[in-house]
């Protein structure tokens, strides 16, 4: 190993033989575990034995270059509010300007993002293919996994083997970082509340996923007054907000934007929400310039558009460069590095490419070249070019050991791996691990666990 490898492949196949070797024995220890253990899936799905080793080093490493592209969104962030051209480039509308500018309170970053990214093959060079940074899901359920995961391998080496600290772990990792929201909140507008006891986790009504629901329970058990609410409920009762009559600090916003923006077109929605994040206390994650701008895929091009390229430091367009795949926002007039028309190239080499809408929950939105009938790819070339949505050059991802408890094979499926940053610092690992085109649980993906750990460990 060069000591840059991010997978700690050695390890990774001791465990994975010794999950195949002992197929039985692996298939009681799981089985005792999900006994055992707490709720982590939003979507059923097999649970792998096998998580993924990463090296604490590169990780480490890699984490700094990470906390500095979510610095990077907040600039973009910036930038739309104060530049005519910028807005006009992502052209969201009235309503989402309104409220990106009353929403100031925890600045223009995302305070919660999740990063998701392939490792490429042939390199294991991450890049970040999308910035979840509206309502990322696996807050709790990554250090769930984890843990779960942990107990199994555990149970296998009948030894403790030690995590390093960028493991994701702790179930009030995430509610930690909600009060440290309120804290820096207050900070930046004296006014907000510093120390958040009535948290507000935002769903649909009668239709909040299981790990909300988790959540607010967990919240509940250690003293919080959680609660699930309605979006639609908000009410502004002088510098205090309530959903349906019940007092909020501060709000976890776990509505998607895609649904965000079917909310916003009903009559005085945006008026009410303009208020509860200007005019008082409560603190409201992620903000509304996060939900909009960096959430939004055009910030991937954004940030690599030839025109805009004086916006950035030769640092931030390096970062960029070694983190991110060539990204554009498809137009009539867009052209490719080569100065060819960009929408006859993706029609004339679809395999190279991906579609991507500006904003899509579970995959749906995105469309893969390699995968596509022509006709359908053609459909999405046109839709691309007159709703301005984003290219991005296909990358193909790594594949890890996958194992099914009580199986004695292995399967190497291709694996995604996602970063979660609260506050800015890198959190810890998330993974998916798929057979289809798109690495994604509601689309026959499953979770995986994702072990940091030092060199030798195991």
């Amino acid at each position: 190993m060069t000591g840059t490898e991010l997978i700690d492949w050695p390890a990774a196949l001791v465990v994975a033989h010794a999950a195949v070797s002992r197929a039985a024995e692996t298939e009681r220890a799981v089985g005792a575990a999900l006994a055992a253990g707490p709720v982590f899936r939003n979507r059923d799905f097999p649970l792998s034995p096998v998580p993924v080793l990463v090296r604490s080093e590169p990780a480490e490493r890699l984490a700094l270059l990470l906390a500095r592209y979510v610095e990077l969104l907040g600039r973009v962030g910036a930038l739309y509010r104060a530049r005519a051209d910028v807005r006009a480039f992502y052209a969201l509308g009235p309503a989402a300007d309104r409220l990106i500018a009353a929403d100031r309170a925890l600045g223009d970053a995302p305070w919660v993002c999740r990063l998701d990214g392939y490792l490429e093959a042939g390199t294991e060079r991450l890049r970040v293919l999308e910035n979840n940074a509206d309502s990322p899901a696996g807050t709790l359920f990554t250090a769930r996994i984890n843990a779960t995961v942990a107990t199994v391998v555990r149970d296998l080496s009948a030894r403790e083997t030690p995590l390093a600290g960028l493991t994701y772990t702790g179930e009030d990792r995430f509610l930690e970082s909600l009060r440290a929201a309120g804290r820096s909140a207050a900070a930046r507008e004296p006014g907000r509340c510093a120390d958040p006891r009535r948290i507000a986790v935002l769903q649909p009504v009668d239709a909040p996923n299981r790990e909300s629901v988790e959540l607010v329970a967990r919240m509940r058990s250690v003293g919080v007054d959680a609660f699930l609410a309605d979006p639609g409920s908000v009410e502004v009762d002088g510098d205090r907000v309530r959903f349906a009559g019940r007092p909020a600090d501060l709000c976890w916003n776990k509505v998607n934007t895609v649904s965000w923006l079917r909310l916003c077109a009903e009559s005085g929605f945006v008026a009410r929400w303009e208020r509860a994040v200007r005019d008082t206390s409560m603190v409201h994650v992620n903000p509304f310039g996060a939900r909009y701008v960096a959430e939004n895929k055009l910030t991937l091009a954004f940030v690599q558009q030839p025109e805009f390229a004086d916006l950035f430091t030769a640092d931030e367009r390096a970062l960029v460069a070694g983190l991110l795949p060539w990204t554009r926002k498809v137009t009539p007039e867009a052209v490719d590095d080569d100065g060819a028309p960009l929408a006859a190239r993706l029609l004339a080499d679809p395999r190279g490419f991906v579609l991507k809408e500006a904003y899509d929950i579970r995959g749906d939105g995105v469309t893969i070249g390699h995968d596509c009938p022509p006709g359908r790819w053609q459909e999405a070339v046109a839709a691309a070019l007159r709703d301005g949505h984003v290219v991005q050059r296909r990358v193909v991802p790594t594949s890890y050991p996958v194992v099914v408890p009580g199986v004695g094979r292995v399967c190497a499926l291709p694996i995604s791996l996602d970063t979660y940053l609260l506050g800015g610092r890198v959190a810890g690992f998330g993974a998916k691990a798929s057979r289809n085109s798109k690495i994604n649980i509601f689309q026959g993906g499953q979770k995986l666990a994702v072990h940091v750990v030092s060199g030798g460990a195991r």
